[in-house]
């Protein structure tokens, strides 16, 4: 289910407990503009299939008051100058043509923002990674990296995050990845239990964070594996918000997905 409201409705719903900033008061925000960096359908039925989000996100994100587009085709340098947040929600999202790497670190430099999805995250080769780690804060490293596909759930570390707020801990049929190769200044959101066994317990990883460095920000959702899981209000607001607050826009609550989620209590 599509939320139909525009951005400025949908935040008297979302932060209709929380004060608006004098210096936005009466102000529309910025129209966010998103490109999303897409790739072919990979593995079986209902898995990967970055077609299908690319079909579905753009008019999503258009309802909720952004500018969408998007490609297989890696963004050009014109294309970028015109785009505030890129979705990388493709398999070997970090596998990037020179040519690519350049215009990427130049829109990155200019504040441009980065939200990566599941196998976005992954790079095929060492220099790729290390590439990848220094721009998004952690990646995929081949022969380190473990996966974990069916049942999975989604810890919170962080409650109090414009991304994470009021969203409760879930489970859900999914993949998660373990092992990855992360900087230690990212800021953790969630995390999941993974089949590492520590003491008497499962070891618990980063499943989603925030990265800024400089004047650009990333955030990175590592589930995502299966399609039908991008129509649970959670994980749909979880993206919604990163999206917005990669953008830097004012009001990355602006984004929730209202309409299947209701309005929840205020934080205690």
């Amino acid at each position: 289910m599509r939320s139909l409201l525009p951005l400025f409705v949908v935040a008297a719903v979302f932060a209709a407990d929380a004060p608006v900033p004098a210096e936005i008061k009466g102000v529309p925000p910025k129209q966010l503009r998103v490109f999303i960096r897409s790739g072919p359908k990979t593995h079986k039925p209902g898995d990967h299939d970055h077609p299908a989000f690319l079909r579905d996100w753009v008019p999503l994100l258009v309802d909720h008051g952004a500018t969408a587009t998007g490609s297989e085709i890696f963004p050009t340098a014109e294309q970028l100058a015109q785009t505030d947040v890129v979705i990388i929600h493709r398999q070997g999202g970090g596998d990037f043509k020179p040519e690519e790497r350049e215009r990427i670190t130049a829109f990155t430099k200019n504040g441009g923002g980065l939200v990566v999805i599941h196998a976005g995250s992954v790079a095929s080769t060492p220099e790729g990674t290390d590439f990848y780690k220094e721009l998004i804060g952690g990646s995929w490293r081949q022969k380190v990296t473990r996966f974990r596909e069916g049942p999975m759930q989604l810890d919170f570390v962080d409650k109090t995050h414009v991304i994470t707020a009021r969203i409760a801990d879930f489970k859900m049929q999914d993949e998660i990845y373990y092992e990855m190769d992360l900087r230690k200044d990212i800021h953790v959101l969630a995390t999941s239990p993974t089949p590492k066994n520590i003491g008497d317990r499962f070891e618990a990883q980063t499943q989603a964070w925030t990265y800024e460095q400089g004047a650009y920000r990333a955030f990175v959702f590592i589930p995502g594996h299966t399609y039908v899981n991008f129509q649970r209000n959670d994980v749909r607001t979880l993206l919604l918000r990163g999206i917005a607050w990669a953008g830097k826009h004012p009001r990355p609550a602006d984004f929730s997905d209202t309409v299947v989620c209701p309005p929840p209590p205020p934080i205690k």
